[in-house]
């Protein structure tokens, strides 16, 4: 028992040892995202801001499109946090979508491009005059004077800056809030809808939103309520382009779907619904058949249309005795008589003469059977008039 033990612990030890050298050489290591990602959990992450916008707004989704393929609709906002590589295109389309009738919140240290805006570096003016107490440090704990436009509650908030950049007071748009060196936001009315500049893109990360007074600073600006909000993440390097159905108009799209849905109907309304599906036997029986239309087919070429007659006038006969109790070799007299008791005069007549017996022609003793085909008397009209007649008075016994 003791031995069984030892055993039991060391297979044990073995294996613990085993996972933890596994764990070691290949450990894996957490991938470190670029910053301001809207679905980051890291510290410079955003996610904390837009789970909690998601909880607020009716709809908050991620944008990965070119700007130029921006919904064709109003109440809606973008939001762009530090975004790279915006071209004059990009821009040129944004303003287009935002004079619709929806709105565009940039937060950026430096948005360069943005004609709209004014923006000066107040540590660089600073350097140029020596009068100026302005320094150049960043990263400091500022005085956050909010203006009367600012949708919160209006008062003397902290904030942490690190930017050097201030916006202007051109007398263009409104102040939103400001610290002694200048404004850190404003909005300007472009059209039917509005945009917003925010430069401290800080304050919306992860680790930063709590600190001092920034969620009080930058949640009211998302306090209207849109139809849908989009966090751009086309400008982070996660663009990606339009899907096949996106390339087309949407009344081609929705054609296209319903033509589709009506073949589809149009084959299951055509194609057999209910039941098994049985292989006709003569697609796999045909020996009765090909005999029968080869025997057809020599009767055809010798000319045998006597014979044939002949077999269907004995068929005729079996048929009259089988109903009727007649003999085979009865008279055409003897069943017109039988016939006069249950068919109309006209009937009997056609019977009776379907009864005359089929003259032969005599082939004159010769062995060569196309040659005794050609003396034959019963011409192709006569016979295929005489043998629908026997198939209409056979078909017609039968039922009978």
């Amino acid at each position: 028992m003791r031995r069984l033990n030892k055993l039991n612990v060391g297979l044990v030890l073995s294996i613990l040892l085993f996972l933890l050298l596994g764990y070691w050489i290949v450990k894996p290591k957490l991938v470190d995202q670029p910053p301001y990602l809207s679905f980051s959990a890291d510290a410079d992450g955003t996610r904390a801001w837009k789970e909690l916008l998601s909880s607020k707004q009716p709809s908050v989704k991620e944008w990965r499109l070119d700007w130029k393929n921006l919904p064709n609709e109003r109440s809606m906002l973008l939001v762009a946090i530090e975004p790279t590589a915006v071209t004059k295109a990009d821009r040129e389309q944004l303003l287009n979508w935002v004079r619709k009738g929806n709105d565009f919140i940039l937060f950026d240290r430096q948005p360069v491009g943005w004609t709209q805006w004014s923006i000066e570096d107040v540590a660089n003016a600073a350097k140029k005059d020596e009068v100026s107490t302005v320094d150049n440090r960043l990263n400091e704990i500022m005085t956050i004077t909010t203006g009367q436009e600012f949708p919160g509650t209006p008062g003397i908030l902290r904030g942490e800056v690190d930017t050097s950049f201030r916006l202007k007071s051109d007398g263009q748009g409104n102040g939103l809030f400001a610290d002694e060196r200048g404004i850190l936001a404003r909005r300007l009315e472009v059209g039917a809808g509005s945009i917003t500049v925010v430069l401290t893109p800080n304050w919306m990360q992860n680790e930063t939103i709590n600190k001092e007074s920034h969620f009080e600073l930058i949640w009211p600006l998302f306090a209207k309520s849109w139809g849908a909000v989009w966090v751009d993440e086309t400008h982070h390097g996660l663009g990606t382009k339009p899907g096949l159905l996106a390339i087309y108009p949407t009344w081609l799209v929705l054609a296209s779907v319903q033509l589709a849905l009506a073949l589809l109907l149009w084959l299951w309304l055509r194609g057999k619904r209910f039941g098994p599906v049985h292989t006709p036997r003569a697609w796999t029986v045909r020996r009765g058949d090909e005999t029968l239309q080869a025997l057809a087919a020599w009767y055809e070429r010798l000319g045998y249309r006597e014979e044939a007659l002949a077999h269907q006038q004995q068929l005729l006969r079996q048929l009259l005795a089988q109903r009727w109790g007649l003999s085979p070799n009865a008279s055409r007299e003897e069943a017109a008589q039988a016939a006069r008791g249950r068919w109309p005069e006209a009937q009997v007549a056609q019977l009776a003469r379907l009864l005359v017996d089929v003259p032969r022609a005599e082939d004159g003793g010769s062995d060569d059977a196309p040659r005794a085909a050609k003396q034959r008397g019963l011409s192709a009209k006569e016979f295929v008039e005489r043998t629908r007649e026997m198939g209409d008075m056979i078909a017609y016994l039968e039922k009978e």
